[in-house]
């Protein structure tokens, strides 16, 4: 055998060897089903330029809502529908969002999160949204699970229907009762510029400012000011994350 014969099974092996699966892959919509898009629509009246978090996007929420061990998908959108993903197994995703009732009212959603709410075991569906400025209408939404893949919208019951500057909402028990709490994060939309007096950090704003939300079993009282979370003026939040720090 020639050396150039040898040189090239040799390399042909180590190329063999070195070769590793793919860690993730990158199915198609066609695939999974999971046909979703934030289409957003600039005008003279509404772009970037009039909303500093126009493309910001929607938000995602994983959770097992059927609880049959598969994790399914909420997607909010801005300008679009909210859409619900059933899992299917094998990388398949059916979209309920029409019969699961959870399309949503509003005009410019934005976080999404799922929790157990209620308690009752199911997982439930809060919905952002911004509400109050550039012609943005309607509330943020609470999708109470009724446990057969469709939900009832209870954001008012449950004193969760804000219409104000939210960007997000994070689940946690802060006061350890074994009911799930919110922390609700909202956002300035006034540029950096006209921040003003520092001392307006300190000012409670209903619109801009964040909130701690205490679950009373059955509804949701804000506690924010007693507890020390700021809500001023002068917020632009855009996540959260909750953990034991100390």
């Amino acid at each position: 055998m020639s050396n150039k014969a040898i040189i090239l099974c040799f390399s042909l092996l180590l190329l063999a060897c070195n070769k590793k699966e793919l860690l993730f892959k990158n199915p198609t919509s066609q695939e999974t089903g999971l046909n979703f898009k934030n289409t957003i629509t600039p005008t003279n009246e509404l772009n970037i330029l009039d909303y500093l978090y126009y493309y910001n996007g929607g938000g995602v929420a994983l959770g097992d809502i059927n609880n049959d061990g598969l994790v399914d998908i909420f997607l909010s959108a801005n300008q679009e529908k909210n859409k619900l993903y059933i899992n299917k197994g094998n990388l398949k995703f059916e979209d309920i969002s029409k019969k699961a009732n959870v399309l949503g009212n509003s005009s410019w959603n934005t976080g999404a999160v799922m929790g157990d709410v209620n308690g009752d075991g199911l997982l439930d569906i809060y919905v952002c949204a911004v509400v109050g400025v550039n012609g943005f209408y309607g509330y943020n939404e609470l999708f109470i699970n009724n446990g057969d893949e469709t939900f009832t919208e209870s954001a008012e019951q449950y004193k969760l229907d804000f219409d104000s500057y939210s960007s997000s909402a994070a689940f946690l028990d802060f006061d350890l009762d074994g009911d799930l709490d919110i922390y609700l994060l909202n956002h300035a939309i006034h540029t950096q510029e006209s921040f003003g007096k520092a001392n307006l950090r300190y000012k409670r704003n209903e619109q801009t400012g964040d909130k701690l939300l205490r679950n009373d079993g059955g509804s949701f009282t804000d506690i924010s000011e007693a507890a020390g979370i700021f809500g001023g003026i002068n917020g632009y939040g855009l996540g959260i994350s909750i953990a034991d720090f100390n």
